[in-house]
């Protein structure tokens, strides 16, 4: 009778102690809002280079955030430079889209939208 009661004590202090931990972190990932980029990305005629336009918001200080990272990217040769450059500066990919053509029936690719987020801090 006392083995049972003991193993039934310390499988009860077992489980509310595991169940009772959550990681310091994962509350404040519940409560972050991010800030959204759409980022369109299209080739120059007769270039290798890239024409890109971001879109980061409505207010003046996120169209004048745009505008610079705009001037930034544009003329870069990579799509991926394009990210990696985003995630530097702490944007994460959440969504891409191609942008398609269609002249006199035959289509094609003519770019990529990128949609990403970034958390603001509180």
């Amino acid at each position: 009778m006392y083995k049972l009661l003991l193993i039934t004590f310390l499988t009860v202090c077992c489980l509310n102690r595991s169940s009772a931990h959550y990681p310091i972190n994962s509350l404040a990932k519940i409560q972050n809002t991010y800030s959204y980029a759409y980022i369109r990305v299209e080739g120059k005629f007769l270039s290798k280079k890239l024409k890109v336009k971001v879109d980061l918001g409505d207010s003046d200080e996120q169209i004048a955030e745009g505008e610079k990272l705009s001037e930034i990217l544009t003329n870069k040769k990579s799509y991926a430079a394009i990210l990696n450059y985003m995630s530097k500066i702490g944007y994460e990919l959440v969504n891409s889209f191609d942008l398609t053509d269609n002249y006199n029936g035959s289509g094609g690719t003519s770019g990529i939208i990128y949609v990403m987020k970034k958390a603001e801090e509180n």
